[in-house]
């Protein structure tokens, strides 16, 4: 995929790269994990192209999963009933989540223009079918993660209050029961 690459896209990547001792990255567009390769060079991360709803990844093969700003593209239930299956037992979820409808009026619209804007610059792709079909409060996303055999265990919302646009971020912890 063409289009500017931002070191902070491949941030979370990196981080688990120091903090693990493996890590499977994984997407389902091949030109995002090219991309992702190109900036991650950590020897204990492989890259796989993976739907986050069905893999080909073995049943509790990992301790941890990680999310990030993908749900909301997702069948949400059907992706949960996935990182599920592929935990083991006592095993964490990490979420991150977009709410932007905790944003009220003109911050809303800006918010919505901000996430076009990038997606088109940044990735030079328009927003998938049913662009924000599957956006959940972070009640909600705790509500189906309940629902969906986890225990959440923590959950915190970063703000960025001197920007009117900004979505908050909601980091969310779950636990497979």
């Amino acid at each position: 995929m063409p289009g500017g690459v931002r070191l902070r896209d491949w941030v979370y990547t990196q981080m688990l790269a120091e903090k693990a001792t493996r890590v499977v990255a994984t997407d389902l567009a091949l030109g995002m994990l090219t991309l992702a390769k190109e900036n991650i060079t950590a020897a204990n991360v492989t890259f796989q192209v993976e739907d986050c709803q069905q893999t080909s990844l073995p049943n509790e093969s990992f301790d941890t999963a990680f999310l990030s700003l993908v749900l909301h593209f997702t069948v949400p239930e059907r992706t949960l009933m996935e990182m599920h299956r592929l935990l083991r037992p006592g095993g964490a979820l990490i979420l991150v989540n977009l709410d932007p409808r905790a944003l009220k009026g003109l911050d809303r619209l800006r918010c919505l223009i901000r996430i076009m804007y990038y997606g088109f610059t940044g990735y030079r792709v328009k927003p998938p079918k049913g662009f924000g079909k599957h956006v959940m409060s972070e009640q909600q996303l705790c509500e189906l993660l309940a629902h969906s055999g986890f225990t959440v265990a923590s959950t915190e919302t970063i703000r960025d209050v001197s920007r009117s646009s900004h979505i908050p971020v909601e980091y969310i912890k779950a636990v497979k029961a």
